[in-house]
């Protein structure tokens, strides 16, 4: 009985084979793609804007997320946090300068790692964004037209936090005080056109936490080059080389002079991140005049995430994002059957 039903499919794939169903799958599959690429192409929503953006999500382990606009980016600096599927593109941030100080420096480690690959020509756009494995700005359906918003605006900012004593004793309040004064004479020693404003932050009410922005591309170098060279020599002045050595730094002193709030080594030793955030408030202060503000949500592995309306509507495109769905997935099993005929047909050559 099995011998029968053997010779029964023997003879119906050879039939296949001989009827040139096969050249009708193939050719059925080029199709499909061509379909699948016009969809693509054709959904606005995936890119508002006539100039291009980038928006890098930096992640330090493993969340529930998931986005199919293409302008976003994961950057993580360790392949084992991601172990669930995403359909944005990944980059790898585990190597380069900072990979030592990624604890200390934190998102800003992988945005140095950006930053490289930007002034190597290997990541290009218009526009450049920051975001966080739990922080993203609060756009609603859709992300905005940057062309329209940065004819009247410098940047996209978070909505800022009100400080009522001041960002520097704001710091000092949570952080080694220390710190922040020492990062105002390095600005002063080598970044003297930036001193003044970095004066007049020291009171500034409304700040800009989270390291959260979207700016031109121009801006954002200029960005880094400020952020970065003072951190950098922040890093020298303490004889910092790795997260260890931040770490003992705390360990040894902040017992003596611990601060008010967290009293966490290994949470106090994210030094330069925590820098960062004023670093960056200085640069805005001096360089932005006007910033448009968004919200920002703050979801930490939350299924409610996928019900957002900012991570999961399509508004009118999500229709024919659910038919480039399906017709990916038809396409892949005609490449199947395409990959089994071939491997039968060959077969029965081996066999014959």
């Amino acid at each position: 009985m099995m011998k029968k039903k053997n010779i029964f499919i023997n003879q119906k794939i050879k039939q296949i084979i001989k009827g040139n169903i096969l050249k009708y799958i193939l050719i059925l599959s080029l199709i499909l793609n061509y379909i699948e690429d016009y969809l693509f192409k054709n959904i606005k929503y995936f890119q508002t804007n006539k100039s291009s953006l980038k928006i890098f999500i930096m992640a330090h382990k493993d969340f529930e997320n998931f986005r199919y606009n293409p302008v976003y980016s994961i950057v993580v600096d360790d392949k084992s946090f991601l172990k669930t599927k995403y359909n944005l593109d990944i980059i790898y941030a585990d190597q380069g300068k900072l990979y030592k100080l990624k604890r200390a420096y934190s998102e800003m480690s992988q945005l140095y790692y950006i930053y490289t690959l930007y002034k190597q020509g290997k990541i290009t756009s218009d526009y450049i964004g920051l975001n966080h494995y739990r922080r993203y700005f609060n756009f609603t359906d859709k992300i905005p037209d940057l062309d329209e918003i940065f004819k009247n605006y410098d940047a996209i900012l978070n909505t800022p936090t009100l400080v009522r004593n001041g960002m520097r004793n704001q710091y000092c309040f949570y952080h080694k005080c220390k710190n922040y004064d020492q990062v105002i004479e390095i600005i002063k020693d080598i970044k003297p056109e930036y001193y003044k404003s970095a004066l007049e932050t020291m009171n500034l009410k409304n700040v800009n936490f989270c390291n959260l922005f979207i700016m031109k591309k121009k801006d954002f170098f200029k960005f880094c080059e400020f952020m970065f060279d003072v951190l950098f020599e922040f890093d020298r002045r303490n004889n910092f080389t790795s997260d260890e050595d931040v770490l003992h730094y705390i360990t040894k002193f902040h017992k003596i002079n611990g601060t008010k709030y967290i009293n966490s080594d290994l949470y106090q030793s994210r030094i330069q991140a925590f820098l960062s955030e004023r670093i960056g408030n200085i640069f805005y202060y001096k360089n932005f005049k006007k910033v448009k503000l968004f919200n920002y949500g703050n979801y930490r592995n939350e299924s409610k995430l996928k019900s957002y309306s900012s991570y999961s509507k399509f508004s009118k495109n999500n229709n024919k994002f659910k038919v480039k769905l399906i017709i990916k997935n038809i396409n892949f099993i005609c490449l199947l059957m395409i990959c089994f005929l071939i491997f039968v047909c060959r077969l029965n050559i081996i066999k014959k």
